[in-house]
């Protein structure tokens, strides 16, 4: 079964609503208009359109890769090859990020990034124009804090866009001439006319112009607030997407302040959230293993997915999670098996996927016939993303599951790497090592790379090893593959991976560089000559 769909008349309807390419009001039909509703019923619009099901309005063809952020993050673990599909590839909706194919800006795929996170920036540039910012001082709490909120979305929206299509040199394409560009840049008073000519603009512009002072603004406006759940913005929050962002701008330019202040941030983060990493209960929760905010201290925000909003197969759950029974079909998602073999025996983070020795641990799960269940599974799938609640049967229930954006550990891995890469290698060591220790190491096991960190190289190869275990299957680890031109490697001896998806790619792949929708390119001619490079089909898979 193949599930590749090309932009068709119906999808070229649907491109007229965002007018100029990027800017027009595309907001999902359950989230009002600004005309219609409240300042607050905007702003609530935005965590909900983010796990919407339908959002790109492909879902109305079948394409159950059309659930929006959760989707998004699924697609991104899908190009990182530590990700192996293990069951029927017939059934694997994000095959086309997984295998390479039908990537360019015909198919329809490219919609999933370019056309959510335009909207999203237009839902937060409609709340930011809504609430005037010319005296701060003026503001009461409410309009500050939803100020606030405007500013942290659209920084992070912004934040992924630049990250997903800015073309990093890699051994597959070339185009020097898009070295160092970004995306259009649409503000609210970007006009009509000026959307229907907008070229990208400078990765270090749209940092300079909008990422940064998007969250100093969104940090002041946040200084006194206090959220209410893990699902509300918060200072922490900010505090760990500049971590992020300065993580960045330091890999980008070799930039040792940019670098210090990553662990800076960092830090602050896990200070003002107050948060601590997962214990090994919290971990293997077979109830409530990642899947709800509120059964542990680790997460720092996530999105909340209701029941009555829950679709069959648009949610992450029916993707990702190996034990649910209410699908029709099951692709399976288990980790690649090179990457297993690394993981410490001690480790317990190991227990996140069948070993091919199921008598080799006592795993825990919400099925009462796992001890039989687990045999008819493949060999390193994965039972890290349970069934909400535990109910595996009941989609409305099990796939009402939170997803998590950010939790604290992100921050100790990068306080750890940036503290290395600044200059002090011993430190990193000395962090990376305490974590580990600490927090996922059993039976009294100390954890100790320093054999491995001779070297600065050693020992982010080292630490990112670890976060590649750590935050497998959660959308973040292709940011950083691509960010420290990591290599991928799906097609060797011994493989679990199928093989269409036997990919190997020295350096950074090239389908990391996201290829803009040619939606965008119709009605915003100038990108049609800036587009990335398509990489569908330059790698053959491995054959052995």
């Amino acid at each position: 079964m193949k599930h590749i769909l090309k932009i068709t008349a119906f999808a070229a309807a649907a491109s007229t609503l965002l007018l100029g390419g990027c800017i027009k009001e595309a907001i999902p039909t359950d989230v009002a208009t600004e005309d219609q509703v409240t300042l607050e019923t905007q702003l609530r619009g935005i965590p909900a359109a983010l796990v919407q099901a339908g959002s790109t309005g492909y879902a109305q063809q079948g394409a159950a890769w059309d659930f929006s952020l959760p989707a998004i993050h699924l697609a991104t673990e899908s190009m990182t090859g530590d990700l192996v599909v293990t069951g029927n590839i017939g059934y694997d909706w994000f095959g086309q990020w997984g295998t390479n194919d039908a990537l360019g800006a015909d198919y329809a795929v490219g919609a999933l990034t370019w056309d959510n996170y335009y909207t999203w920036i237009m839902m937060a540039n409609n709340v930011i124009s809504l609430i005037d910012a010319s005296d701060l001082a003026a503001l009461d709490a409410t309009e500050r804090s939803y100020l606030g909120f405007a500013y942290a979305y659209r920084a992070m929206f912004y934040f992924d866009l630049v990250r997903l299509y800015e073309f990093k040199e890699n051994t597959v394409t070339s185009a020097d001439e898009l070295l160092g560009l970004g995306v259009p840049i649409v503000l609210p008073e970007t006009t009509e006319a000026q959307a229907k000519n907008n070229p990208r603009a400078t990765v270090d512009e749209i940092y300079d112009r909008i990422i940064f002072p998007d969250l100093e603004m969104a940090e002041d406006l946040l200084e006194t607030y206090t959220a209410a759940d893990k699902y509300t913005i918060s200072l922490p929050l900010i505090y760990g997407m500049k971590a992020r962002a300065y993580l960045e701008r330091g890999t980008a330019k070799d930039d040792k302040e940019a670098y210090s202040k990553a662990a800076e941030y960092a830090r602050k983060a896990i200070t003002a959230s107050g948060c601590t990493p997962l214990t090994q209960d919290q971990w293997e929760d077979p109830t409530n293993g990642f899947n709800n905010a509120n059964s542990n201290n680790a997460w720092i925000w996530g999105l909340a997915l209701p029941s009555e909003s829950v679709s069959n197969l648009f949610c992450f759950t029916v993707h990702m999670s190996c034990e649910n029974d209410w699908a029709p079909y099951h692709a399976g998602r288990g980790i690649n098996r090179n990457l297993y073999n690394s993981i410490n025996m001690n480790d317990f983070r190991r227990h996140s996927w069948l070993d091919p020795d199921r008598s080799s641990y006592a795993y825990k799960s919400c099925r009462d016939d796992s001890e039989t269940y687990f045999q008819t599974l493949a060999d390193y799938a994965n039972i890290k993303f349970r069934p909400a609640q535990g109910d595996y049967q009941d989609y409305k229930v099990g796939g009402a599951a939170d997803h998590c954006c950010m939790r604290v550990e992100e921050m100790y891995f990068i306080e750890a790497e940036a503290t290395a890469q600044a200059g002090d290698l011993a430190g990193g060591i000395r962090l990376l090592n305490t974590f580990m220790t600490n927090y996922r190491m059993m039976n009294g096991a100390t954890y100790d790379c320093s054999a491995k960190s001779s070297t600065l190289e050693g020992f982010v190869n080292e630490l990112m090893l670890q976060k590649r275990i750590e935050f497998w299957g959660e959308g973040i680890v292709m940011y950083d593959m691509k960010r420290l031109n990591m290599s991928s490697k799906r097609g060797y001896v011994g493989t679990n991976a199928p093989a269409s998806y036997r990919l190997n790619v020295e350096g950074r792949a090239p389908y990391w560089n996201i290829v803009i929708t040619r939606g965008e390119t119709q009605n915003n001619p100038i990108i049609a000559t800036q587009n990335n490079p398509d990489p569908s089909g330059l790698i053959d898979p491995w054959k052995g």
